[in-house]
């Protein structure tokens, strides 16, 4: 057997954010005493383990960190995790009800528990398996300061619990949960979703709905980018080619008026100058070329008359928004001349020569 009290004492307090002096008061005890738990001079009887297992949100074994065996939770998550792979969720459910027993207190046994009774109710919209997703859910967060996963957060595990209240058409419960965590937007979709379709509020859904969309458009680019700049390291022009010029149609394909000017031009320059590097790296010359010209051209044009609202972008009709920018350049031809001096290299000589000549000849007029 192993006692690792001292250890998980300090290492619990400060999981919830306490100092050993706000631990001493919430017990009724002295700060010394703390310390000494904490150093493994001394140890707290049994009625104090119990107070502080409870305060802990864990279990008297758990905080003691004693183990046997065969019944270690850590083991026993494991093996119900193989379970669920190699089997299936019904067959868990079972299991996980019989760990909960022995490790009411274990963030991890609890929190899959949780993901397996809602993968039950959603698929067979069952409402028992449901609620009981939700109140395992909630025990979770109560147990966060165990949680070793960086995927899983309270925010995530917040948005477990409204999507449980989703399914079973708890709709306003849905919305407060997801609007509680709301971070930088990242549950509008959802709300705006859930406010036009069934709480029948179309036009304060449409504002969630129309945010997500800008939001979602700008990540649409970020990804894309990533995607060209991983294929042309790995050199895959082909494919790096193909996703720029899937991201251009997919641009062009945002503005409501195809031949009016938008503040998607700009950017849409940068791409049809990144095809063009690829295209004479991959010994394109002449394809290279057009991309160059046209990627110029719509810079110049767009700093010839730059549109800094959202103006013209399909679905944006009420966003409210002053100015729009991007981290590219004072103006678009700035954007190609960071492009040039970034990703440059990779094109040929000649390309970058007449880059060098078109710019040159704009500015001097």
């Amino acid at each position: 057997m192993e006692n690792r009290l001292a250890e998980n004492i300090r290492s619990y307090r400060k999981n919830l954010g306490l100092s050993q002096e706000q631990l001493a008061e919430r017990l009724g005890i002295t700060l010394g005493t703390v310390s000494k738990w904490e150093r493994g001079a001394s140890e707290p009887d049994l009625m104090y383990i119990m107070e502080i297992a409870e305060l802990f949100h864990v279990s008297v074994d758990v905080l003691i960190g004693y183990t046997m065996r065969g019944s270690n939770a850590d083991e026993e998550q494991e093996r119900i995790k193989k379970l669920v792979n190699e089997k299936s969720v019904q067959e868990a459910i079972t299991e996980y009800d019989n760990a909960l027993m022995k490790f009411p207190n274990h963030f991890g046994i609890v929190y899959d528990a949780a993901e397996c009774y809602k993968q039950i109710g959603t698929v067979y919209r069952k409402e028992a398996e449901l609620r009981k997703s939700i109140e395992l859910y909630r025990h979770a967060i109560d147990l966060i300061g165990q949680n070793r996963d960086p995927e899983v957060s309270e925010i995530s595990i917040r948005n477990d619990i409204a999507g449980s209240y989703s399914t079973l058409k708890e709709y306003d419960k849905a919305v407060k949960e997801f609007e509680k965590n709301n971070v930088c937007g990242n549950n509008d979709p959802d709300i705006g979703l859930i406010m036009i379709q069934h709480l029948k509020k179309p036009d304060e859904g449409m504002k969630y709905s129309e945010r997500a969309f800008i939001n979602k458009l700008s990540e649409m680019v970020t990804i894309m980018s990533g995607f060209i700049l991983y294929y042309r390291d790995k050199k895959n022009l082909k494919r790096g080619m193909r996703a720029a010029g899937w991201t251009i149609q997919y641009l062009e394909s945002m503005k409501d008026e195809p031949a009016k000017a938008c503040y998607l031009d700009k950017i849409i320059s940068l791409y049809h100058l990144t095809l063009g590097i690829m295209q004479s790296a991959n010994g394109q010359d002449r394809e290279a070329e057009e991309s160059l010209r046209l990627a110029v051209r719509m810079a110049r044009d767009f700093d010839g008359d730059p549109v800094t609202s959202l103006e013209n972008i399909v679905f944006a009709d009420h966003v409210v928004t002053g100015y729009v920018y991007d981290n590219s350049g004072a103006t678009a031809m700035d954007g190609l001349k960071h492009v040039m001096e970034e990703e440059g290299e990779y094109a040929g000589k000649a390309f970058r020569s007449m880059f060098t000549e078109l710019v040159s000849e704009i500015e001097n007029t």
